[in-house]
C-alpha cells in the first residue's frame, strides 16, 4: 500500500498559500484543494476544525514563512547592513520565485476585519524590524524614517508593478540597500 505524503498539515498550509497567490482568495474551496492533494474532505478535517480555522492557520504560515524566518535568515548578518542586505535579497528572491501573494493578502483585509487586524500587525512587525536595522545605519530619526518608508513601499510596490520585474531590475531597485562587502 502507497502512503500519500501529501496528507500533513504542512503539504495543506503550503498548497492554501501557492493557491491563494496563484489564484486568489475565491479559489481556497475545500473540494478542490482535496483533489490537487489527492485526499479526501475528511483529511482535510484531521488537520483543520474548519475553513475558517484553515484560513487562519494560512495566515500564520505567511506570517512564520515571510515574515519570521525573513527576519531569522536576516539576523544570520554579522551588523545591521550585511542583514539589511540579507533582507533585501530575500525580497529580491521571493519576488522572483514567487506571485501574487502579497496582493492576495492585501484584497482578503477588504473582505475581512480579522484578517485586516492580523495583516496590520505583521506589517507592523515588518517595519518595526527595518526601524531596528536602519537605526543600526544611519543616525538621523528622520533618515531612518525615510529609510524604512521607501525599502517597506519598494516591496508593496513591486507586487504592483505592471509586469513581473527580473533580478536585475530588482537589484537596481535596492542597490542602496544591498551593501557589497
Amino acid at each position: 500500500m502507497q502512503v500519500n505524503t501529501n496528507n500533513n498539515r504542512q503539504a495543506w498550509l503550503t498548497l492554501g498559500l501557492r493557491t491563494l497567490g496563484e489564484e486568489g482568495l475565491s479559489s481556497l474551496k475545500i473540494n478542490e484543494l482535496c483533489l490537487k492533494l489527492n485526499v479526501t474532505k475528511g483529511c482535510f478535517y484531521h488537520w483543520f476544525k474548519s475553513k475558517g480555522d484553515y484560513e487562519e492557520q494560512i495566515l500564520g504560515y505567511w506570517k512564520h514563512r515571510f515574515t519570521q524566518q525573513f527576519i531569522k535568515l536576516a539576523e544570520v548578518g554579522v551588523d545591521n547592513k550585511q542583514k539589511l542586505s540579507l533582507l533585501c535579497e530575500q525580497c529580491i528572491s521571493s519576488t522572483i520565485n514567487g506571485n501574487r501573494l502579497e496582493f492576495e493578502i492585501n484584497a482578503w483585509t477588504q473582505k475581512n476585519e480579522n484578517v485586516k487586524d492580523f495583516v496590520h500587525k505583521v506589517y507592523k512587525q515588518r517595519y518595526t524590524y527595518l526601524l531596528k536595522l536602519l537605526s543600526g545605519i544611519y543616525t538621523n530619526e528622520d533618515e531612518i524614517k525615510k529609510h524604512a518608508l521607501i525599502i517597506y513601499s519598494l516591496v508593496v510596490g513591486i507586487d504592483f508593478f505592471y509586469r513581473k520585474l527580473s533580478r536585475k531590475e530588482l537589484e537596481l531597485i535596492f542597490s542602496e540597500y544591498l551593501f557589497k562587502n
